[in-house]
């Protein structure tokens, strides 16, 4: 299968060298800069343009890896019309493609890839489909870019996963620079919390309701250690707000705990 693929980013990099390794051609890469385009063309040994009236009309599939406020824009173009159209992003509905072709799906990686990641990818993907013929061929060219579990999700499953991705990677990440910071300021080593984050989440598994795992003085009610510890965060009343919340809310996890099941 000869395939299109528009951006030049992370995604683009690694899907196209996975794909590249196996049976799919990468005829064309479409990038939004020069630089950036011809370095993954050259990487994939393959052409590349910044104009879109020169993509290549024959590919049999055009794979979006772009920004996802651009995909939509992008997809009006008449080159892309009646084509099988595939997007990345696991935000964005596979119908964000229907006024342009009954061809289309999404491919979504669960997991933020970046270019220097091992060609020979271990990740779960989420496969969205218009048709039969989309999944079919979705599922076999999933088979080249992961190892791990592949499932098939309709837009509005996977937007709820996308919404819980959020909560597990991109909030807990943030929770990390709060203490990456914090932890800078007052002269000590961020170091020292990084076995405490792996062992955190790898207790973390298929089987386990993460709630069972809850430690800490929230969960235990103990309220002299909270209130040192929002002490300690007065001069920080961002840091002191996320404190607040998230031990509201752990507290009454804490608390159905104790309470007796009839």
């Amino acid at each position: 299968m000869d395939i299109v693929i528009l951006g030049a980013g992370n995604l683009a990099s690694i899907f196209g060298q996975l794909l590249s390794q196996n049976k799919y051609k990468i005829i064309q890469i479409v990038g939004k800069t020069t630089h950036h385009a011809a370095a993954l063309a050259e990487k994939l040994k393959t052409s590349y343009t910044t104009d879109v009236s020169k993509i290549y009309d024959h590919a049999q599939m055009y794979l979006f890896a772009l920004p996802d406020n651009l995909i939509q824009e992008v997809a009006a173009h008449e080159v892309f019309q009646h084509k099988l159209l595939v997007h990345t992003a696991g935000s964005v509905p596979a119908t964000v493609f229907k006024n342009f072709t009954d061809n289309y799906g999404v491919l979504w990686p669960i997991q933020s890839l970046h270019a220097e990641s091992p060609t020979t990818i271990n990740f779960p993907l989420s496969i969205t489909a218009s048709n039969t013929f989309v999944l079919n061929s979705l599922l076999q060219l999933s088979k080249c870019l992961t190892t791990g579990e592949v499932v098939v999700l309709s837009d509005e499953q996977k937007e709820k996963l996308h919404l819980s991705a959020v909560f597990v990677s991109n909030f807990t990440n943030y929770l990390y620079h709060i203490a990456f910071n914090y932890c800078k300021e007052q002269g000590l080593p961020f170091s020292l919390l990084i076995p405490l984050i792996h062992q955190t989440a790898t207790r973390i598994n298929e089987t386990t309701v993460p709630i069972a795992l809850q430690t800490g003085p929230a969960f235990r009610n103990d309220s002299n250690t909270i209130l040192k510890h929002l002490l300690l965060l007065k001069n920080h009343p961002e840091y002191e707000q996320f404190y607040q919340l998230f031990t509201k809310n752990i507290s009454k996890e804490g608390i159905k705990k104790q309470i007796p099941q009839q």
